[in-house]
């Protein structure tokens, strides 16, 4: 707060308050703040008064993330980030370098992938959600990276390389959520429940 009498204090809103808190909580899935520095300015800033107090605990933070993203098909950018959201690819291009996003799933699709790349490098993090990669059967991948109050999980089907198709490094991280990293046939639903439905409607359609 100013001292100076005669400058207004502009106090804060409710709605100020809460997106200061998602940007502090979009640093954490960046990691430019640990779970403790984020625990520490958002007390700060539900308990702030004035603007000025929230704008002092994002001033060494850049601009506000972007929106929830859902790319589908086309070419992405280098880094695909969310708060509050799910991040969802399914790239026929290059994928982005980065995806990620806090309280979301981070879901990244590879099947249709088409590149003459002998490796991609993919690093993804969320911080509350789960990270999913897949990969097309035959396509050589590899996760590294750590949870943190998660489960760790690598489901690739025991066949052959495809020649051609690059090695997929997948550098994943998760804090309160599971990494996985799994190769699907073409068409296959990536979602469990869709999969199992499929698999009843295949059932009652035999004679």
């Amino acid at each position: 707060m100013s001292d100076d009498p005669d400058v207004p204090v502009l106090r804060a809103s409710d709605a100020e308050r809460e997106a200061v808190v998602a940007r502090l909580q979009a640093a954490v899935g960046e990691g430019r703040l640990d779970l403790d520095e984020f625990a520490q300015r958002a007390e700060k800033a539900y308990a702030a008064v004035s603007r000025a107090e929230l704008d002092l605990l994002v001033a060494d933070l850049p601009g506000n993330a972007p929106p929830p993203v859902e790319i589908v098909g086309q070419r992405t950018p280098e880094e695909v980030t969310s708060v509050f959201g799910d991040v969802v690819l399914a790239v026929a291009a290059t994928p982005p370098r980065r995806a990620g996003t806090v309280f979301g799933d981070v879901r990244v699709d590879l099947r249709g992938l088409r590149t003459g790349e002998e490796r991609l490098d993919l690093h993804v993090s969320t911080v509350f959600g789960d990270v999913d990669v897949i990969v097309a059967e035959g396509v050589q991948a590899e996760l590294l990276g750590r949870t943190v109050f998660g489960d760790r999980k690598v489901e690739l089907a025991p066949v052959p390389r495809l020649a051609g198709t690059p090695l997929v490094v997948v550098h994943g991280r998760t804090v309160f959520g599971n990494l996985r990293l799994r190769s699907l046939a073409p068409g296959e639903s990536p979602s469990r429940w869709r999969a199992l439905m499929d698999r009843l409607a295949q059932g009652r359609q035999l004679p």
